[in-house]
């Protein structure tokens, strides 16, 4: 079960080398996620550790998204 205290994210991929991350609080799984769309996972990462850095909180990464 995933902790309260944590971003939970996840990358789905979009073709080329583009790809969607998402991120919820672990305590809010039924919000929708926050979004971006990114040019690389690499930047995919770094925008969600930049947003949990601005929360003070971890950041679990998850294979696909948390059930609503």
């Amino acid at each position: 079960m995933p902790q309260r205290g944590k971003l939970l994210a996840w990358v789905e991929p979009q073709g080329n080398d583009e790809c969607l991350v998402a991120f919820v609080g672990g305590a809010a799984t039924q919000r929708v996620p926050a979004m971006q769309l990114c040019a690389s996972q690499e930047e995919a990462r770094r925008w969600v550790e930049d947003e949990a850095a601005e929360f003070g909180l971890p950041v679990e990464w998850l294979a696909t998204p948390p059930p609503r």
